[in-house]
This record gives structure tokens, sequence and C-alpha cells, in this order.
């Protein structure tokens, strides 16, 4: 059975994220990575 992308746990379908940012497989509570900002004074 696959497992689960979000907890590790077996799940017959793979996860979504709900409204209110939950897995719909387990409400476990997701938060994407941030973005880091670009350094502009990068010298080469």
């Amino acid at each position: 059975m696959p497992k689960c992308g979000i907890c590790g746990g077996e799940a017959p379908k793979q996860p979504c994220i709900t409204e209110d940012g939950r897995c719909d497989l387990c409400g476990r509570k997701v938060k994407l990575a941030d973005e880091k900002p670009e350094q502009a004074d990068k010298k080469d």
C-alpha cells in the first residue's frame, strides 16, 4: 500500500491539502516552506 507523503502512514490514496491547510487523510497541519529571497548583491 502506498505511504502518505505528509505523515508516512499507509494511505489508500495520496493525500490532499484542505482549505484550512490540513491533510485530508490524517488531519495533520501542513506548512509550506518559505521561499528565501535572492541576494541582489552577489559578486561573481
